[in-house]
């Protein structure tokens, strides 16, 4: 018997695909540091990619974009974030997924992406959540253990009632896995085989569904 309650998303890489993030970190905040320090882009990106690599995305202020202003001297966040929404696009498996599931489940995204990424991210997809939360802006760490407990006492549901999906080993499936989540990885690359790996949405669909 299907005992699922909540159906959890990641959002970058699950829901959304990359290019977002790709041209804010990439080429957009190393062209403003460029034009602000008034040297070329080259050199930019260089200083940029490095502090980056000093950072690493196993802390929280790798995917916080107030930090990184911050620490480059640089202002105007969010104009620059607006200045890119076009950028934004969806994998073409999301929209019948969602329309589907929200018909008997209450879905939710868990996201290690800032709040200021997810307010862009998921503005044409958010009625069908029942609540969005921002790992790093709503409770200051990455996903972990302790979040995902945290969350389903906030939703008033047991871990067994949750389904949690995303393209992340590590935060989207070894950590629920371990605290009793039952946790599908979602591989678009099919690089992996088993009962609770997904190489696409329609998939994670028929299991749900059936």
């Amino acid at each position: 018997m299907d005992h699922t309650r909540i159906v959890s998303f990641d959002a970058e890489g699950t829901l959304v695909t990359p290019r977002f993030s790709e041209v804010i970190w990439h080429e957009a905040l190393p062209a403003l540091f460029a034009e602000q320090r008034g040297i070329s882009l080259v050199e930019a990106k260089q200083q940029v990619f490095a502090a980056y690599g000093e950072v690493g995305d196993q802390r929280k202020e790798w995917y916080d974009i107030k930090y990184w202003f911050r620490r480059f001297g640089l202002t105007g966040y969010q104009s620059l974030l607006s200045n890119y929404r076009c950028e934004i696009s969806y994998y073409d498996d999301v929209s019948q997924l969602l329309s589907e599931l929200s018909q008997r489940y209450e879905l939710i995204v868990i996201s290690n992406s800032a709040r200021e990424f997810l307010e862009l991210l998921m503005e044409t997809k958010e009625v069908y959540f029942k609540a969005i939360f921002s790992a790093i802006s709503d409770f200051e760490k990455l996903k972990s253990a302790d979040l995902y407990l945290e969350i389903c006492r906030m939703l008033d549901v047991a871990p067994e009632e949750m389904v949690h999906v995303g393209d992340s080993w590590q935060f989207d499936f070894d950590i629920p896995r371990n605290v009793g989540v039952r946790a599908i990885h979602l591989d678009r690359q099919g690089q992996r085989r088993g009962d609770d790996v997904v190489s696409n949405l329609t998939e994670l669909g028929s299991k749900l569904l059936s």
